[in-house]
């Protein structure tokens, strides 16, 4: 296996890991935590919103005390080990909320020095595509938990039995990493020579950061109740875990095949198409009492969750080439608040209205709003932040240049 290659998957393997299991891990297992403990429909949406808040504070810590790459992910991975194995351990919703907390916590360090560590590498070594394969491991990660969760769900397993089951796939999928992440200062280093060639991004980071915030928002409500949802609306308890796993297939193949994008068509282009694809799911499961629409609307929603991260990251390189570590850790703190707020307010209002309508609807109007940031343009060819720019000793106006991406 090329060194390049083994990047992206070792990247891959980190954002399954972080995403898969550390974030969204608890959404299939929602249903059986109701089953099996009674947890009403506003504590999971406490659960999954004070992971959330977890992921703020330590996208936060990545921002303001960054630590070396290599230590952050050890310690990202330990804790969502250690998290994930308690959650299985306990049955007190304070403990829970404190494991689903820390959980969050180590997920940030995971995600920020993860695509961070991988892209850094795959641009020095000349191998954007292969962006593409790292970015594929949320939805992989999905598809995994889903999978296992449907299939055992049949053979009675509990919820606590599989929690302990995640954390120790945890623990075993990053021993296989662990030795394999490289030294620590190729990212500041590597990246000045890319960076030369990059092109300019195509609107200011305020538009950029904001967005973000509210594809958090939308994107968190069905990634927090999907398989609740599709109980609500079809009434059919067999198939409500493998909408879960679909929803990872959606993301995973729409991730891969966006290498075949036209390059002409900037990183705020496919944003604003990923925010209507957005709002057009959320507006498919509304009233979605039919099986075909709900599958169509969860295939909506998979295809454009993973292609926002990658393009905003891509676009956050553009802002600031030289380290964007803490562009990074910043859009990710926008993305903490917008999705700490979405499953907190959804569960709210699907238990007053009785079902999730009124929370996707709200979902729909923050894609669309994400989308109005989408096409606020920079006027010009662009600069890049100019706090990056002073420090590179470039002007503002750096001339846009020919990279070839996708």
């Amino acid at each position: 296996m090329n060194r390049e290659l083994r990047t992206a998957l070792i990247g891959m393997t980190i954002l399954a890991l972080a995403l898969g299991i550390g974030r969204f891990v608890l959404t299939p297992l929602l249903p059986l935590m109701q089953a099996d403990h009674g947890l009403s429909l506003i504590a999971g949406g406490w659960l999954a919103s004070t992971n959330m808040l977890g992921y703020l504070l330590g996208a936060l810590l990545c921002a303001l005390r960054p630590l070396p790459p290599r230590l952050s992910l050890r310690i990202g991975a330990t804790g969502v080990a250690l998290a994930t194995v308690g959650m299985g351990l306990t049955t007190r919703l304070d403990i829970w909320l404190l494991w689903r907390f820390a959980a969050g916590v180590a997920s940030a360090a995971l995600v920020v020095h993860g695509i961070a560590w991988s892209m850094a590498r795959l641009r020095a070594a000349g191998r954007p595509l292969l962006e593409h394969v790292m970015f594929s491991g949320t939805g992989v990660g999905i598809v995994g938990s889903g999978l296992l969760v449907a299939a055992a769900r049949p053979l009675g397993a509990s919820s606590s039995a599989l929690w302990v089951t995640f954390g120790i796939i945890t623990v075993v999928l990053f021993a296989v990493v662990w030795r394999r992440l490289g030294d620590d200062g190729v990212i500041g280093a590597n990246n000045a020579s890319a960076s030369s060639s990059a092109a300019s991004p195509s609107g200011p980071a305020w538009a950029l950061v904001v967005a973000y915030g509210l594809l958090g928002f939308a994107y968190t409500i069905p990634a927090a109740f999907l398989p609740l949802i599709a109980e609500r609306q079809l009434h059919l308890p067999a198939l409500r875990e493998w909408f879960w796993p679909l929803f990872g297939v959606a993301m995973t193949v729409s991730t891969l095949a966006l290498r075949w994008l036209p390059a002409r068509i900037d990183n705020r282009t496919v944003l604003a198409a990923c925010s209507a694809c957005l709002a057009g799911g959320m507006l498919l499961g509304v009233d979605g009492h039919d099986i075909t629409r709900l599958m169509l609307a969860t295939l909506l929603v998979g295809i454009a969750m993973m292609p926002a991260v990658m393009y905003t990251m891509r676009e956050a390189r553009l802002l600031a080439p030289r380290n964007p570590v803490r562009l990074i850790a910043a859009l990710t703190i926008t993305l903490g608040v917008g999705q700490a707020a979405g499953p907190a307010c959804a569960a709210w209002l699907a238990a007053r209205t009785g079902g999730f309508d009124l929370p996707l609807i709200a979902a729909a109007t923050a894609s669309v709003a994400a989308m109005a940031c989408m096409l606020v343009r920079r006027s010009g060819s662009g600069a890049r932040l100019s706090a990056d720019a002073a420090s590179s000793g470039a002007s503002p106006d750096h001339p846009r240049l020919c990279e070839r991406r996708l």
